[in-house]
């Protein structure tokens, strides 16, 4: 672990990689932290990671060997459907990895219902030693900064924190302010990349530019110094850019390439 500020590789910067491949390129290029997709999105690979299986155990022991600890896993997602089962899955092997959090999505309709299986999920977290981080995105049904605010109050949960992408708050009309005003405990970490100013024009582009087509930060105009400053010490900065130029290059290239991006950009506040 570093003296500086601590930084970790999102698992959507590189997310063809495997958990244990990913694992080894974030150790190598220099981060204190990775994330892991236990549960693929959209068309993505899903592996074999929700259960104590052969690939779980891998990741774990490259990070032991390594000397890399886990930030996070993804993603859980709140649907309003038959959510518990996967959902613990995922907890069961964040508990498993000795991961900090579960990143979790909200994308039930009914908004009571959604702030009701938060908390009891917060609930099964805690019984396994990990968080549950909540994301707000314009595209999701937590849509804005409030939207996830009122979610944790709800929750009251001591592991109830709330992750900040620094691509949704600018889509999203939110700012740093918002995220100062907040509990320091709620603040863990943040994930930062960058892009234009100018937000794509509609829906599918929102989804898009934010799966496939970020920038490294410093490469953009999106406000990462202030968010930064919003943040607590011992904050996590996560760099989660997928960069559509980069598709194709290999996993550790891709992770150096964020490192000293993420670096240079936390290190110059």
């Amino acid at each position: 672990m570093t003296d500086g500020p601590l930084l970790s590789l999102s698992p959507l910067t590189a997310v063809d990689a495997s958990p244990p491949d990913l694992v080894t390129a974030a150790a190598s290029a220099g981060f204190d932290f990775v994330g892991i997709r236990a549960k693929a999105a959209a068309t993505d690979t899903q592996w074999p990671m929700l259960d104590d299986g052969p690939m779980v155990r891998e990741t774990r022991r490259r990070a032991d060997d390594l000397g890399i600890e886990i930030l996070d896993v993804e993603v859980l997602r709140i649907t309003g459907a038959d959510d518990v089962e996967t959902a613990l899955r995922i907890l069961d092997v964040a508990s498993a990895l000795r991961a900090r959090c579960v990143l979790v999505n909200g994308n039930d309709p009914e908004p009571t219902r959604q702030a009701d299986t938060f908390a009891l999920l917060c609930c099964e977290a805690e019984q396994r030693g990990v968080s549950l981080a909540l994301e707000f995105m314009a595209f999701s049904r937590i849509r804005t900064i409030g939207d996830a605010a009122a979610v944790l109050r709800h929750a009251a949960s001591p592991v109830a924190v709330l992750v900040v992408d620094v691509l949704h708050l600018a889509r999203t009309g939110s700012s740093a302010e918002e995220v100062r005003a907040l509990p320091d405990h709620w603040l863990s970490y943040v994930q930062l990349c960058d892009a234009p100013k100018k937000a794509p024009p509609d829906h599918a582009g929102l989804i898009t530019e934010a799966r496939t087509d970020r920038l490294l930060p410093g490469a953009g105009e999106l406000p990462l110094h202030e968010l930064i400053d919003a943040f607590p010490a011992g904050a996590v900065y996560s760099v989660e850019a997928p960069v559509l130029a980069h598709t194709g290059w290999a996993v550790g290239v891709r992770a150096d390439h964020a490192y000293r991006a993420l670096r240079d950009t936390v290190h110059a506040m």
